[in-house]
């Protein structure tokens, strides 16, 4: 019988051992983080993730918890995500830096420049370009023998936004039908796209996701009606 009692024990003891690490974790306090319950977009205003509910509150341990996170929404106003955040990412005050301008909506790459081009729809990729997208640029200029060559002079150009998308009604407004791009460009690259919009022409075409550069020959009269 004793020796019974002492298994009894012995169980209940290791049982009892066994669950006060469970005891003791449900006894920690926990803290308030917020996270993305959906993909939030690079650009999107925290205020909008806030509003559409893709960024909520919950509650996790202290030690799951990022030094940089986002405790409280008023950390996050008036900024935009600088890059896609994932569902279920926890926020960090670095997935939304401080605002680089008066208007505060668009965030531009180290060492680039925000740079406004008006370009007609078609040469545009007519209209399935938006924030957040890459382009190339091509550009179509007269040669000294007054033929015409095309040629792909600036690969992989971040896209800010597209007519105003996500800026004030006054941003991004003209009175004719072409699109006006925002591009991420460095200073060199914004003097050939000024030069190619003003004096000569341009094209834009639409990166895939994950594309590298590619190698291109240029086309003139000969090579474009090669066979």
């Amino acid at each position: 019988m004793a020796g019974v009692t002492l298994v009894v024990a012995g169980a209940g003891g290791a049982a009892y051992i066994q669950t006060r690490p469970k005891a003791a974790a449900d006894a920690t306090p926990k803290v308030q983080a917020y996270y993305a319950t959906a993909p939030v977009p690079a650009g999107t205003a925290a205020s909008t993730a806030i509003a559409e509910g893709a960024i909520q509150t919950k509650s996790i341990l202290p030690e799951q918890r990022p030094a940089d996170a986002v405790t409280e929404a008023t950390q996050l106003s008036g900024r935009v995500a600088g890059a896609a955040i994932p569902a279920g990412a926890l926020i960090t005050t670095s997935m939304f830096p401080a605002p680089q301008t008066r208007i505060g909506t668009v965030v531009i790459p180290a060492g680039k420049r925000a740079l406004a081009l008006e370009i007609a729809p078609l040469p545009g990729v007519a209209g399935f370009v938006g924030a957040g997208d890459k382009v190339d640029v091509f550009g179509i200029a007269k040669t000294p023998d007054g033929l015409g060559v095309v040629r792909l002079v600036l690969q992989g150009i971040d896209v800010l936004s597209v007519n105003g998308t996500g800026l004030p009604a006054v941003q991004g407004q003209v009175g004719s039908p072409n699109m006006i791009y925002l591009l991420a460009v460095t200073p060199v690259e914004a003097e050939r796209l000024i030069y190619l919009n003003e004096f000569e022409r341009l094209y834009l075409d639409l990166v895939p996701k994950g594309e590298g550069a590619v190698k291109t020959p240029g086309a003139g009269p000969g090579s474009a009606l090669a066979v």
